[in-house]
This record gives C-alpha cells, sequence and structure tokens, in this order.
C-alpha cells in the first residue's frame, strides 16, 4: 500500500494480486547522499557522470535528458557516492525507453552487498515513468548504475536521479488463491524449484506471499468459492501467517465490468430487502470467520464494480443513487462485525484516471465511506505503465487513501486470443 505522497514503484513480476511500494525508514541513515547534477542541467550537462552518452532536450519536467544511443555497444552512466552513512538507500529515476532494448535498467552496485536492479520498461516516447531499487549500504560508499544496450537507432532516456534513504518494499504481496482448493480436490500438487512436493500455501509464503484473496459466492453452481470453503481455506492460512482478503461478488458467479447477475436467491427482492439481504450476507460471512478465529484483514465490497453491482438495481449508468446505498450496508455490516476489517471499494481499468476521478468524486459525493481504493490493472486493455503510474499517484494524492492493486498480469504477446 501506499500513503498519498508516495510515488508507485512498478515492480515487474506477473503476479495476481500487488501491492504498492512504501520507502521503509526504520533503521536507516537520515540525510540524502548528494548527486552531482542529477537532472543533467549542469552548464557541463554531464559533470558528476563517467558516461558516453548524450545530454538532449526535452526532459522530465525540465529542459534537458540523459539519453542512451543504441549502436555497437552498451553505454553505462555511473556516479559513485562516497562518504556516505551506512544502511538502507532507495534510488530513484525517471525513465523513456524506445522498444529495440536488449537489456536495459537502473542500479545501485559497489555498496559492499550484491548488485541489485530495476529494469527499464518499454513506454511511450512521449511519456515517463518512474522507477525504483534499493540496496543496503556497509562500506559507506556505492555506485549508481544507469545502463542500456540497444540495436542502432534505438534510445533509453533518464532523468530527475535521486537517492534517499531507506527502502522500497511491497507492503502486500498477494495472490488469489480462490480456485486452489479445486485444483487440489482434483489432483493438483505443487513443488518448491527442486521438486519436493509441500502445500501450496507454505511455497507461496516462502517466496514472500503474505496476503492472499478469496472469492465468495452466494450460491456457488460447482460446490467452490461458497461459504464452507472460504471457512476452510482461511483456517489454512492463518497456520501459514497468511491474512485474508475477502472478496464478495455478491453473486453466483462471476461478477465484474460486464456482468452484475444478482443471485438466484435474491432476484425477487425490492430495494429495500435487497439492502437487507447485502447486510446480512456480509454480515454472516464475517461473523463466521470471527468466530472460528480467522477474521479477515480486508473485505471487497464488490467485485470490479465500475459499472455498479447487483444489476439492474446497483447499476450507476444513470446516478450513483442505488449502487452507493448498497455499498453503505456492506461497509456497515463489515464494520459492525470486525471494527478493524478494512473495506476496499474495487474498481477495473487502473490506467484511465478520468474514469477513477469520476467514479470516485461521485461515490464520495453520495456519503460512502471506505478504507482502500482496489485496483485492476491488466496493460493489454488498461494503458501503459505510465498511464497507470500517473492515475494511481494522482488519485492516492486526490482521496487520501491506501491504494492496493489487487489484480494485474503482464501480457506475453501482443495477440488477442482470449477467444
Amino acid at each position: 500500500m501506499t500513503k498519498r505522497n508516495l510515488l508507485i514503484t512498478l515492480v515487474m513480476l506477473v503476479i495476481l494480486a500487488g501491492g504498492i511500494y512504501m520507502i521503509q525508514q526504520n533503521q536507516t541513515p537520515q540525510v540524502p547522499p548528494i548527486i552531482i547534477n542529477p537532472g543533467f542541467e549542469s552548464t557541463n550537462p554531464l559533470e558528476g557522470w563517467k558516461t558516453t552518452g548524450i545530454v538532449e532536450s526535452d526532459g522530465y519536467e525540465s529542459a534537458k535528458r540523459l539519453t542512451h544511443p543504441g549502436g555497437n555497444a552498451p553505454v553505462e552512466s555511473i556516479q559513485k557516492l562516497s562518504d556516505i552513512s551506512n544502511g538502507w538507500y532507495t534510488l530513484k529515476a525517471w525513465v523513456r525507453s524506445s522498444r529495440g532494448q536488449k537489456e536495459a535498467y537502473i542500479a545501485l552496485k559497489d555498496c559492499g552487498t550484491d548488485e541489485v536492479r530495476a529494469s527499464v520498461p518499454i513506454t511511450p516516447s512521449d511519456k515517463w515513468l518512474q522507477i525504483v531499487v534499493s540496496a543496503k549500504v556497509t562500506k559507506h560508499e556505492c555506485t549508481i548504475s544507469l545502463y542500456s544496450d540497444a540495436d542502432a537507432g534505438e534510445w533509453v532516456s533518464f532523468d530527475n536521479i535521486e537517492v534517499v534513504p531507506g527502502r522500497a518494499a511491497l507492503s502486500v504481496m498477494g495472490a488469489d488463491i480462490s480456485s486452489l482448493k479445486k485444483s487440489e480436490d482434483k489432483g493438483g500438487v505443487y513443488a518448491y524449484e527442486d521438486g519436493t512436493q509441500a502445500d501450496a500455501l507454505k511455497i507461496l509464503h516462502d517466496h514472500g506471499m503474505n496476503y492472499a484473496r478469496l472469492r465468495v459466492w452466494v450460491n456457488s453452481p460447482d460446490g467452490y468459492h461458497g461459504k464452507k470453503q472460504l471457512l476452510e481455506m482461511a483456517k489454512r492460512l492463518k497456520e501459514n501467517k497468511i491474512k485474508l482478503l475477502v472478496d464478495f461478488h455478491y453473486s453466483d458467479s462471476w461478477a465484474d465490468p460486464g456482468k452484475q447477475p444478482k443471485p438466484a436467491a435474491w432476484e425477487k427482492l425490492d430495494f429495500n430487502g435487497l439492502k437487507k439481504a447485502l447486510y446480512d450476507y456480509t454480515y454472516d460471512i464475517c461473523n463466521s470467520l470471527k468466530q472460528q478465529g480467522t477474521p479477515p484483514d480486508m473485505v471487497q465490497i464488490g467485485n470490479e464494480i465500475t459499472n455498479g453491482m447487483l444489476w439492474d438495481d446497483g447499476k450507476n449508468d444513470k446516478n450513483f443513487d442505488n449502487l452507493a446505498s448498497l455499498l453503505k450496508e456492506g461497509y456497515r455490516a463489515t464494520k459492525d462485525c470486525l471494527p478493524s476489517t478494512q473495506v476496499m471499494l474495487h474498481v477495473d481499468n487502473g490506467g484511465n484516471n478520468e474514469m477513477y476521478r469520476w467514479w470516485f468524486d461521485n461515490i464520495i459525493k453520495q456519503g460512502v465511506t471506505f478504507d482502500l481504493i482496489g485496483a485492476s490493472y491488466y496493460p493489454y486493455w488498461h494503458g501503459t505503465l505510465a498511464d497507470f503510474q500517473n492515475n494511481m499517484n494522482n488519485i492516492a494524492v486526490r482521496y487520501n487513501k491506501d491504494i492496493i492493486v489487487v489484480e494485474t498480469a503482464y501480457a506475453f504477446t501482443a495477440d488477442d486470443k482470449d477467444n
């Protein structure tokens, strides 16, 4: 999660649920190192840097930028930081790049620990992206490295280089494991890299997972993803020291921006009856988890509710009145049962800042209370990484809320093979 004044870092991992970094300050130096010419604006434009790169115009919010042109050899720009306090530091850089990169990254090296890198993603030619990487300094010095290796005609640009005390880390590293029980029942087995079989949850925890998302359907068509399975899996999560995010679909099957069908048992209810059913159901799930000693740490009131929920009553194509009333019941039920459980509102299209502002402005105008913003970001449909970063940074400040990316995947192909 991130607080309002922290920028998002883009960790290039294919994960089913991720988080946004925060700079951890404990046990770190308090004074940032001095970087010479961090924005390449000096009258001697490469002062402070050892590089074969070139300075060009059109920087990130400034006149100049450092560009590594592609060609016959890799290009590296380095600056050594000396006489600095030991501890954790985070390197930040704004980057742009063309497509033909064999390799491009920012790095901290020669810090007394292993070199650490963050890859430079492909970006639109006119959009900047901020990436970060953290290292622990143990010998009072460290070297900044900006590296690229590309074909002739390709390029990478860097600007506004910054090193700050602290470590950038994901506070939520999660996965949606809703289908795990079904997989196991049908013979699925899981193993570590060396082939040793083990409980999938133990393997995931050993690899850093600290949150699991579990969807819950009212009357599941296949017998899975219901209350019974949720309670069973919650026990296993607690045994493996993994926190729980409950994803209420308020449906008997999948609910998403293109469909939000009511549960069959709720179809004939009037709107007041629908609100009561939502409250009672939410409270029952939360209370059942609480009674068995596995209270949820977070809940989603609806899944990807960009276009509303419990259609047609909860559609927001005309106004947000009914949707707001339903969301208030979900929030109230959760807090009546478990005041400390955080309530999330989850929408899709993570690169669309205009949509996020429209949606959350209207929800807040209706007096809906919530704790967290949940986002889906699938780059094939939802825009570039730069679009995504811009949106996350903007809404974190605008709404003063923590943000969690609860759905993401990185496309391995640009071909559309959904069918």
